[in-house]
């Protein structure tokens, strides 16, 4: 799976791995999608590639497949050290990553850490259940036309 690419030709192309991996349909946000569990750099993750308006891959969501990414911690910061952690096991493959940063959402802190490139660690820490979940990003969503 590529950024860019036609996700119909990505879905034929992950049938090799999985026959229901190709098959496209709508993900959570609305967005045609199709998923797959593969290994990747020696870790097993639950691969989601969404396609924008044109139908080409426009972001790319790979999540550890053990637990489904999410974990128990005790606060926000055992999150951030949970996603630095993920990060650096990935340092091999996209590099060192850079200085990371906080954004806040309405329900949760998202610790950032970036790598060259349109690719991101995202450790999200959810303190009503302390929960943390983590998440490797390439590219994004495209805002929403008015």
């Amino acid at each position: 799976m590529q950024l860019g690419v036609p996700l119909a030709e990505a879905a034929r192309d992950t049938q090799r791995f999985d026959p229901a991996a190709g098959q496209i349909g709508p993900g959570c946000d609305e967005r045609d999608q199709i998923s797959v569990v593969l290994r990747a750099a020696g870790e097993s993750l639950s691969i989601m590639a969404m396609a924008g308006a044109d139908a080409n891959i426009e972001e790319i969501l790979a999540i550890p497949a053990d637990g489904a990414g999410a974990v128990t911690l005790a606060d926000a910061e055992a999150c951030r050290a949970h996603g630095a952690a993920f990060a650096a096991r990935l340092a091999p493959r996209l590099g060192e990553a850079l200085a990371w940063s906080v954004r806040d959402r309405p329900v949760s802190h998202e610790f950032v850490f970036p790598f060259a490139g349109d690719v991101r660690v995202v450790s999200r820490w959810f303190a009503g259940g302390k929960s943390c979940d983590l998440l490797l990003q390439f590219g994004s969503k495209s805002p929403v036309a008015d």
